[in-house]
């Protein structure tokens, strides 16, 4: 269940970034990479964006590797690389966007159920009402070296060299 929040965090959640990326991910090199599919994702309206929101994966290329585990054989922290792009409708309109969620980082796993992810790249993230650094919303964050740190309460903040690629909650309107 961790492994598949960690996936759609890192792919859409936690996060939601839209464009086309120039070329697919090559299958890495050496063992431990694998391909975790990014499920399609529904919000309701007034969670992120006033309106309903719906994201179906379009490009799906990320690959995944377990670099350190806990005691218990769960993984501590994990890479991840590769193309995702998700066709995002407002489902009261049906208008589309597209985002690019093509991040690269290490996403470490904190005991208390705290998820830290270091990035380059755009990753979609969503902000609640009073729960995080940036108003409630969907934005493409990008940059070439930025921080999403998520609480165990799912508070989430950044810190780094990001920027708001993307509001899509605007772009949706």
């Amino acid at each position: 269940m961790r492994r598949l929040f960690s996936t759609v965090l890192v792919s859409a959640l936690i996060a939601l970034t839209f464009g086309t990326p120039a070329h697919a991910a090559a299958e890495p090199a050496g063992s431990g990479w694998v391909r975790i599919p990014s499920p399609p994702y529904d919000y309701p309206a007034g969670l992120t964006c006033d309106f309903a929101l719906h994201g179906d994966p379009i490009v799906d290329e990320v690959y995944y590797r377990t670099l350190t585990t806990k005691p218990d054989g769960t993984p501590r922290t994990e890479a991840a690389f590769g193309p995702l792009v998700f066709l995002v409708t407002n489902l009261s309109t049906g208008a589309t966007t597209r985002g690019d969620a093509s991040a690269s980082g290490v996403i470490t796993h904190h005991d208390d159920g705290a998820l830290t992810y270091r990035v380059s790249g755009p990753l979609m993230v969503g902000f609640r009402e009073g729960r995080g650094t940036l108003p409630r919303g969907f934005y493409v964050i990008d940059g070439p070296a930025w921080t999403l740190h998520i609480s165990a309460g799912n508070y989430r903040s950044l810190s780094g060299a990001w920027r708001i690629r993307k509001d899509l909650c605007a772009a949706l309107s």
